[in-house]
Parts: C-alpha cells; sequence; structure tokens
C-alpha cells in the first residue's frame, strides 16, 4: 500500500472529501483518502441537510438511508430569536415536507464508503512534500503505531476549519487566521422549545457568535461560541438559565459534551485554495456560510476540485487555476450569506 502511486490523496472524510473522492473515482482515477479518527467518525453540527445539499447528495450519491435520520425526521425550518420573546422564521422549503435531519456521523460514513475510493482511517497527516510532478505524504497510523508515506500527483486538504494542509503549505496566510471555540451538551430532558425547528438565539449575552437548540431523538441540543481565549462557560450558564426559565427546559442525564473550534475565513472572506499540486475543499479553504451551514458548499467545493484534478491529470491544465474558476460562484455566495446572516442578526456574526 505505502508504495502505490495514486493519482489523488485526499486528507479528511467530510462531506468535501467523500465528493472530491466520488468525483475523482467516477472519472476512473486512484484515489486514497485519510481521515485521523476511526470510521464513523462523530462530527459537532445541526445536522441539517439544505434543499441544496440534498440535490447534490442525491444527484452524486444516492438517496440518504433511514440510519443517519433521527427524530424528528424533517425539519420545518430555522427559527431565529432577536430576544426570548421575538422570533422570525426561515421555512425550508425541499418538496414542501421539510428538510432531512440526520446524524453527521452516519451521514458522512455514508457517503465515504460510497465515494469509491480506499479508505485509511485512524491515521494523521503530519506533512508533504511537493515536488512538482509528484507529492509525498508522511502520515502516523495510530493503530499500527507506525509512520507510513504515500505518494500522489495531487494532495487535497479536506480536514475542515483546523487544517494540517492549510497550515503547512501557508503559514503566513495561517498567521492572519483569527479562530473562536464552538461548544455544547447533550441532555435527556423536556422543553418547551418547538422540536421541529433548529433554533438560533442571537443576543450577545447569550454568546459571542450566536447560541443554539436543537433536539435529535428526544436528546436536547445546546450550545454557544466565543472567540478564543474567551470564557465560555459564563455564557453558556446564562443561556441554559434564560432555556429553564423561559422555555421550562428540564435537564436529565447528560449524553455527550462536545467541542470544536471554527475561525473567521469564511466571514472574511479569506479563502485559500491551495497551492501547485496540493488543493484545499471545503472547511479547509474558508467554504461556510452563514450561521454554520456548510456541508451545501463542502460538497460543492469537493466536486469542482474532483473536476478541476481530473482535467489537470488528463488534459495538463492548471488544476489550481480551473479550481479558482470552477469555485468562483461559490466563494460569492458564501460571501453574501454573511452580509445576510449579519443584517437579519442586526450585528456582525463574527466579531473576532
Amino acid at each position: 500500500m505505502e508504495h502505490t502511486l495514486y493519482d489523488v490523496i485526499i486528507s479528511g472524510t467530510g462531506p468535501s472529501g467523500a465528493a472530491a473522492a466520488r468525483g475523482l473515482s467516477n472519472a476512473g482515477l486512484k484515489v486514497l483518502v485519510i481521515e485521523k479518527n476511526r470510521l464513523p467518525r462523530y462530527k459537532m453540527c445541526s445536522g441539517i441537510i439544505f434543499k441544496k445539499s440534498q440535490d447534490l447528495t442525491e444527484k452524486h450519491f444516492g438517496q440518504i438511508p433511514d440510519t443517519a435520520y433521527v427524530k424528528p425526521r424533517l425539519l420545518s425550518g430555522v427559527r431565529l430569536w432577536s430576544d426570548p420573546e421575538r422570533f422570525a422564521d426561515w421555512p425550508f422549503n425541499k418538496n414542501g415536507d421539510g428538510a432531512p435531519n440526520i446524524w453527521r456521523s452516519e451521514y458522512d460514513n455514508w457517503l465515504i464508503t460510497h465515494s469509491g475510493a480506499e479508505i485509511i482511517d485512524g491515521c494523521t497527516v503530519k506533512g508533504f512534500n511537493d515536488f512538482g510532478n509528484h507529492v509525498t505524504v508522511e502520515c502516523y497510523h495510530t493503530a499500527y503505531k507506525k509512520t507510513m508515506s504515500f505518494t500522489c500527483k495531487y494532495l487535497l486538504g479536506a480536514e475542515g476549519s483546523k487544517s494540517v494542509v492549510r497550515e503547512k503549505l501557508a503559514p503566513e496566510f495561517e498567521k492572519g487566521v483569527k479562530w473562536f471555540v464552538a461548544y455544547q451538551n447533550y441532555y435527556e430532558g423536556a422543553s418547551d422549545l418547538d422540536p421541529n425547528f433548529y433554533h438560533g438565539f442571537l443576543e450577545l449575552q447569550y454568546g459571542e457568535v450566536y447560541a443554539w437548540f436543537n433536539i435529535k431523538d428526544n436528546l436536547h441540543i445546546f450550545g454557544t461560541a466565543v472567540k478564543l481565549g474567551g470564557k465560555l462557560h459564563p455564557y453558556l450558564a446564562t443561556y441554559q438559565k434564560m432555556l429553564e426559565t423561559r422555555f421550562g427546559l428540564k435537564t436529565g442525564r447528560l449524553i455527550r459534551k462536545a467541542g470544536c473550534m471554527g475561525n473567521d475565513m469564511c466571514s472574511k472572506g479569506r479563502f485559500y485554495l491551495g497551492k501547485g499540486n496540493i488543493l484545499l475543499v471545503g472547511e479547509s479553504a474558508g467554504f461556510l456560510n452563514a450561521f454554520g451551514e456548510g456541508i451545501s458548499c463542502a460538497l460543492s467545493s469537493g466536486l469542482f476540485a474532483a473536476e478541476a484534478i481530473s482535467k489537470g491529470i488528463k488534459s495538463g491544465a492548471d488544476a489550481l487555476a480551473l479550481y479558482t474558476e470552477l469555485t468562483r460562484v461559490e466563494r460569492r455566495q458564501t460571501q453574501i450569506s454573511w452580509k445576510l446572516g449579519s443584517k437579519i442578526a442586526g450585528r456582525d456574526l463574527m466579531p473576532l
């Protein structure tokens, strides 16, 4: 395995990596996907499949399996609260039924296992060297406890906001990236909030980005986000107290707590698409829409990268230049979403 020459190696098994793998495999290319976690991996996410994501999923992968769905199976829309008494609804409109409500672990695992690519999980990318006509990728396999080396024509970073590929490829760019920390709890319990909506609370007293609430399989999930270095738990305590007094939240057993990091590339329009034979997709490149919707642009950017690399390999075209052009509209739409989100919230949604 270690001496095989791959056309493309992809770091990351999220929707952007899976979509790229699918497109490249369909083009007849030899693809290896490397994932640092064991599959299926947990992903902190609202798990809402918006119309664009649903259309792309069905076109390139088929119908989302029942195993990925949670209760309630379909969500009516997003409910944004300007304060605990006033809200505005933003309904979903996929055939009038609502948007699929899923666990990302199951959805993502279904995507990557149907991508047609070879997959190695429990393996972390540590570094790489771009020699122009090929790239060597150094990894560490935690189960085997050994370093592994792979060779490819193109390397694709699909690792999410905290990208090893981007960090090593563009250290000067990385210095200008600002970060936030998001955290959420999963409780058994009860509340008066409508389970058929994903709820966002926009007042700054609940978080420096925004606070959220949703229900999956009877678990009450709520969390908030602050800039890196800030104190998150005072915001979370204020937010939870409001949910208890205003919406009758009663928490039982704590089932899970989770956190992740994000950055301001998306909201500032600071995309980084790659260099030479190394491309970035999804959040690694800066694709993330307002209020954290990232599945649609992850799928789109992964498919665009696959198209660009396929043409680069088969015709000698400049894959990065092609990818830059293919993502031009997607980048503009990402920026528009943040402007619209800020207008809805009446403030900067990413005050980092």
